[in-house]
Order: C-alpha cells, then structure tokens, then sequence
C-alpha cells in the first residue's frame, strides 16, 4: 500500500518518521513530505491558506492518507473529495468556531504571534506559530464537507492529549459519513506519532491498513 503521512501545524515530515519506519518495514510504501511553510522560520506560515496545503499533499497520490493533529484533517478533506481509499486520523481538530473568534479577537488587538508550549517529545517543530497561520487552519477545517467522508476511517485519540481536547475525535467521528473503527492510546500526549503509546500506534495503523489489502 501506498501510504501518505502528514504532520501538524508547526511540525515537519520528521514528526512521522516513526511511523513511517514502521509501516515501511511492514511492507508498505510510505511518504512523509514537510508541508509548505513549514521546516524553517515560522513567519514562512504567514500568507498560506488551507489549499496550500491540501494541494501540497495532493501531489503524493497514496492508497492511504495518515494525518495528525492538523494533517489528520487535510487527510479527511483528501478523503472528503474522494482522494484516498482509506484514512487514519490522529488526534483530530474538530471545527471549533470558538476557536476563530479568539484568534480574530487577539489580531484585532495587535497580537500577530501564539507561543507553543514545548509538546515534551524530540520534536522538530517551531516554537510559536502566526495567529493568521492557526486562522488559515481552523478555516479550512470549517470548510472540510465531513458528511462525505465514506472510505474506512481510523480515529486515533490520545487520552491525554494536552493539546486537542479528546473529545474532539468524538465530535469529528459523529459527523462522518462512515463509522470510524476507534483506537485511544493511553499514554503519551499530542504528538504520539513520537511518544509512549507510538508502537501501540504504529500496530493499530498497520492491522487497519492491511484490513484495506
């Protein structure tokens, strides 16, 4: 299987490398590109919008798309619009309008930047993010049709993730157009691509990829 993997906002390809070693020891063929914007200054991000990066990931056609955090939603817009045969989401953000009037909130009080709290895994990624970055995400996630979503979908949920309420991979899967098979990691926080339960992850993506063979 032809297997892409996408990081989060603020992250690099290197977020799923251990995935993708142990989904390419499988037997699978996997890729994990860094996303535009993203791998070097995090004033890169400013001026990219959502189809930036959807049609970044378009261009590695894949059996299966892989996404955590905000990748896990770009895989389910790909899914959406009919661009894989399967999905695994991990970690998903679910549409949060709230979330878009505090960060038009803070830019219309002269905020232009949100520092990240260090996610307590070996992580490349920046260490603050543009408001107009995380307005461009949110947007887009909002314009993701999710009643389309009907290839097999896998939700991974860490149940402490100190980011993304879990309860948001509860809202994502109650509005697919497909019942999600659920798998929640019990350790480990936000990024678990890198942290304790990532073999548990790593098992539970290969036995759903290997259900599509």
């Amino acid at each position: 299987m032809r297997v892409l993997c996408l990081h989060g906002l603020g992250g690099t390809g290197a977020t799923m490398w251990p995935l993708v070693a142990a989904l390419d020891q499988a037997g699978h063929t996997c890729l994990a590109p860094t996303l535009p914007g993203h791998g070097g200054d995090p004033s890169d991000l400013v001026g990219l919008v959502w189809t930036d990066w959807l049609d970044a990931a378009h261009e590695w056609p894949a059996d299966i798309v892989v996404g955590q955090s905000m990748g896990a939603m770009l895989a389910l817009d790909l899914a959406a619009r009919g661009g894989c045969r399967a999905v695994v989401a991990i970690n998903p953000l679910a549409p949060d309008p709230d979330a878009i009037d505090g960060l038009e909130w803070r830019r219309s009080r002269g905020h232009e930047r949100i520092d990240v709290e260090p996610s307590g895994v070996d992580e490349i990624a920046y260490d603050w993010l543009p408001i107009e970055a995380l307005e461009a995400m949110h947007h887009g996630i909002a314009s993701i049709d999710l009643a389309h979503v009907v290839v097999p979908t896998l939700i991974v949920t860490s149940a402490g993730d100190e980011v993304v309420d879990p309860a948001s991979s509860d809202a994502v899967a109650a509005v697919l157009g497909v019942t999600p098979v659920r798998v929640v990691l019990q350790r480990g926080g936000h990024v678990a691509s890198l942290d304790a339960d990532r073999t548990t992850l790593c098992t539970a993506v290969d036995t759903f990829i290997r259900t599509m063979a």
